[in-house]
């Protein structure tokens, strides 16, 4: 390990801007109409994290869309988990 880094007194990381421009390049079509992302991730502190980059709002509501749908077929997968082959939940 390096002897100049501590570890306990690390800068706040933060995704660099080149890299979320990349990313937004990568996304969509030519037009940058069409293109754009939504990021959730945890940060060094384990802080959530939401980033979001979109050429309109139709996108952008697109994505929030699809984050909604993606979070109600968790929910309803944990649901299922927890609950008995006959819809009613097991008693313990």
């Amino acid at each position: 390990m390096n002897e100049d880094i501590d570890p306990d007194n690390l800068p706040i990381f933060q995704i660099p801007d080149s890299f979320l421009e990349k990313l937004y390049e990568f996304t969509g079509g030519a037009e940058d109409s069409s293109k754009g992302f939504l990021i959730c991730y945890a940060d060094q502190n384990g802080s959530p994290m939401v980033l979001t980059k979109a050429g309109n709002q139709i996108i952008e509501m697109g994505l929030r869309k699809a984050l909604e749908k993606y979070l109600i077929q968790i929910e309803e997968a944990d649901i299922d988990i927890s609950m008995g082959s006959g819809g009613e939940r097991e008693s313990s």
